[in-house]
């Protein structure tokens, strides 16, 4: 249905129908509190707005591959009511079963043109619900095929629609029922439209400060995007919204400079940390062994103490160089009605899959070393642990190659000697 057909229709309902709902108080233009009564609404004179809160990063990352959808078009309504559906499978599967027993009990907005603003959701499972009717033999589902919203009095511009979205959707308690990945990408489409950080905080509920901090973290993860050649297919950052938290805030407080790290690092030492960290979260690392990287911590973070760090370093690099991987060019060349998402999330898999021995080895190692330099003052302690180890090696497993590790071992062992004998 089209717009003209849409806003006659919606108008016919304003002036014909009963109200389902009274005295619903909205804040709407200028912030004005409003009174407005609610309908009950052929579904088929509505449509989704693709852009909604908890599906943005599915509905940009297939855009970025495909085509703009139109939610107007059956099959592009499709699509996005499928993304609202898997956006919170489990989520939506109770809500659904409520739906059927209890019918619909919260109200929705939509504009005069039909354009869905609160509850995209719950229509969506309308529809999903009167379509599949006879799945449920036993309830009159007849009611489904309405969704009961405020008809609001004017169609805003995409910039307002944007605002009462937020509003109403991620500035309410049901946020938490977001993809985390959501709210950052949203924070960005909002402030490209000209929001300022206070105006986004206030539709969010949010401090001026925290909406800060998502921006930046939103511009770390494009960067990550970047690095990778993975630009706008957002789906790529699913999982990894921790490690991203870490890193934004490890990397502000080394620009800012920090008593932490004992020697005198440059930005390109920063921009190597930021992608040495970008390779482990493609690896997925997190919790404490991905803290180790970078955390300012003299005691725990490797990039804190130069030649660790460099030693560190120097082994993820050649990690790195030998590891092949077709590029993502060439996957989408070879692969032109493959879904984008899915190809590139084969390809980290296989990625993971020949880096994750290499990368932790180099960690433990690192770490390793890290807790032997807090052990430092306590030689009998890193004695007894050298000792340990040369004991577990298989003699028969040395090579010739081993050779200069061994001389080096013997004449630090040898320095140990006379320092001790001249005591």
């Amino acid at each position: 249905m089209n717009e003209d057909l849409r806003i006659k229709k919606l108008k016919d309902i304003l002036e014909k129908d009963k109200p389902y709902m009274t005295g619903i108080r909205i804040r709407y233009k200028k912030g004005e509190v409003q009174e407005f009564n609610a309908y009950k609404i052929p579904l088929d004179f509505l449509i989704y707005n693709k852009y909604n809160g908890r599906i943005g990063s599915a509905v940009k990352s297939f855009e970025k591959q495909y085509r703009q959808l139109n939610p107007e078009v059956e099959e592009d309504s499709n699509i996005i009511e499928q993304y609202l559906y898997l956006s919170k499978e489990g989520r939506n599967e109770t809500t659904l079963k409520n739906l059927i027993e209890n019918g619909q009990q919260q109200y929705g907005i939509v504009t005069n043109s039909g354009v869905i603003i609160d509850g995209n959701r719950r229509a969506s499972l309308l529809n999903r619900i009167y379509h599949n009717r006879s799945n449920w033999p036993n309830h009159n589902l007849e009611s489904c095929q309405y969704f009961i919203a405020v008809i609001l009095p004017d169609s805003p511009e995409p910039k307002e629609i944007m605002k009462l979205e937020t509003t109403y959707q991620m500035g309410a308690d049901e946020k938490l029922d977001y993809n985390p990945i959501e709210k950052y990408l949203k924070c960005k489409d909002l402030g490209a439209v000209g929001y300022t950080e206070y105006d986004i905080a206030e539709m969010m509920g949010e401090k001026e400060s925290t909406i800060k901090e998502w921006i930046e973290i939103m511009e770390l993860m494009d960067s990550y995007l970047n690095y990778l050649e993975y630009d706008g297919i957002y789906t790529r950052l699913e999982r990894r919204e921790g490690q991203f938290v870490d890193l934004n805030a490890y990397l502000k407080a080394y620009t800012k400079g920090t008593s932490k790290v004992e020697w005198g690092f440059k930005d390109a030492d920063v921009s190597d940390l930021r992608a040495v960290c970008f390779d482990y979260i493609r690896a997925q690392y997190e919790g404490k062994e991905f803290r180790a990287i970078a955390k300012p911590s003299k005691k725990d973070g490797i990039f804190c103490d130069e030649a660790i760090w460099k030693a560190f370093l120097g082994e993820h690099s050649k990690t790195i160089e030998s590891i092949e991987e077709e590029t993502p060019d060439k996957i989408y060349k070879d692969n032109p009605d493959g879904d984008l998402s899915k190809l590139l999330e084969a390809r980290d898999e296989s990625w993971k899959n020949k880096s994750r021995g290499l990368l932790q080895g180099n960690l433990n190692i690192s770490v390793r070393k890290l807790e032997d330099k807090k052990d430092a003052n306590q030689p009998l302690e890193l004695l007894k642990r050298a000792k340990n180890a040369l004991e577990a090696i298989n003699p028969d497993a040395l090579e010739t190659s081993n050779m200069h590790l061994v001389k080096e071992i013997n004449s630090i062992v040898y320095q140990f000697k006379k320092i001790i004998e001249r005591k």
